[in-house]
C-alpha cells in the first residue's frame, strides 16, 4: 500500500456527550482489524471514557500501533488520551522518527515540555507504553515498551518481551531511555500477540475475591489462544463479567491481540 493512513482520538474538553462520541467512535479499531487478525477489548472503568486508549499509523508496509495506559480514570484521563494519540502522530509523521524506542525517547520529551513543574493538574500526565512497528512486506515486527510488556503465545507456549521500566510522561528528573526489540515471526506458526493495560491484571473478583493477577491473565491467555480472534474477544468480555461479579472494577481495562 502506498497510501498514509492514520485515526486518532479527537475527544474535546467542554461536553461528556461529546467525548463519549469521539473517545467510543474515533479509536482506529477499523484499521486495526482490516490490517491484522485482531481484536480488541476497552473496558472504560466508569463504563463511558477512560485513560486508556490506542493509536494506530500505516506507511507504505509499515504498520504501527501504540497500546498507552494514562494515569487516572473518566472523563480527565480520555483528555490525555488525545494529547499521547496526537504527539505519537505528530512524532512519525511530522518529524519522521521511525525507530519505536526513539518514538518512546521523543514522546517523554515532549511530556516533559509540556508538563514539568505544572502542579495544578487535575490528572497525571504519565502513562505505561507499548509500541509495535510491524513490516507487512517482509514480516519484520520491532516493540518498545515504558512499562508494558508485550505477551505472545505459539503452540500453546506462552512468553513474555519485557519493556524498559520507566514510564512516559513522570519522573523527569530521572533518564529515561527505550531500546528497540526485534520480535521473531515464525514462518510455520501463527503466534499471537497481546499488548493489555494493567486493568486486566487488576481485576477484583473470582472465588476468593482477590486480583486476577500476572499468573491470571497469563493462564486466561493460554486457555483462548487457540480460538479466532472474534471468539477470543467474546471469552474474555465473558470472562470479565464472570470474574468481577458484583466487584467494583478498579482501572480501565484494554487488550489487543493479534495473530502474525
Amino acid at each position: 500500500m502506498n497510501q498514509e493512513r492514520a485515526y486518532f482520538n479527537l475527544g474535546i474538553s467542554n461536553a461528556e456527550d461529546a467525548t463519549l462520541k469521539n473517545y467510543m467512535s474515533l479509536f482506529p479499531e477499523e484499521l486495526i482489524v482490516s490490517v491484522l487478525d485482531a481484536f480488541i477489548v476497552n473496558r472504560p472503568m466508569s463504563g463511558k471514557v477512560g485513560g486508556d486508549g490506542f493509536w494506530v499509523y500505516q506507511e507504505g508496509d509499515d504498520f504501527y500501533l501504540a497500546v498507552f495506559d494514562c494515569m487516572g480514570h473518566g472523563h480527565l484521563a480520555s483528555m490525555m488520551t488525545r494529547i499521547y494519540t496526537q504527539t505519537f502522530q505528530r512524532i512519525v509523521q511530522k518529524d519522521e522518527v521511525k525507530d519505536p524506542g526513539t518514538i518512546l525517547r521523543y514522546l517523554h520529551h515532549k511530556m516533559d515540555h509540556r508538563f514539568r513543574g505544572k502542579d495544578n493538574m487535575q490528572v497525571g500526565s504519565g502513562a505505561d507504553v507499548g509500541l509495535l512497528k510491524i513490516n507487512l512486506g517482509v514480516r519484520k515486527m520491532e516493540y518498545a515498551g515504558a512499562k508494558m510488556d508485550l505477551t505472545h503465545v505459539r503452540d500453546g507456549a506462552l512468553g513474555t518481551i519485557k519493556a524498559d521500566r520507566m514510564p512516559i510522561g513522570e519522573l523527569f528528573e530521572y533518564n529515561h531511555d527505550y531500546h528497540t526489540r526485534t520480535v521473531h515471526l515464525s514462518d510455520d506458526t501463527r503466534t499471537w500477540f497481546y499488548l493489555m493495560s494493567d486493568g486486566f491484571k487488576d481485576l477484583m473478583g473470582g472465588p476468593n475475591g482477590k486480583k486476577l493477577g500476572r499468573k491470571g491473565v497469563q493462564e486466561v491467555l493460554q486457555q483462548v489462544n487457540n480460538r479466532s480472534s472474534v471468539d477470543q474477544r467474546e471469552y474474555l468480555l465473558g470472562f470479565l463479567d464472570e470474574w468481577s461479579g458484583s466487584n467494583m472494577q478498579l482501572d480501565d481495562v484494554l487488550v489487543i491481540g493479534f495473530a502474525l
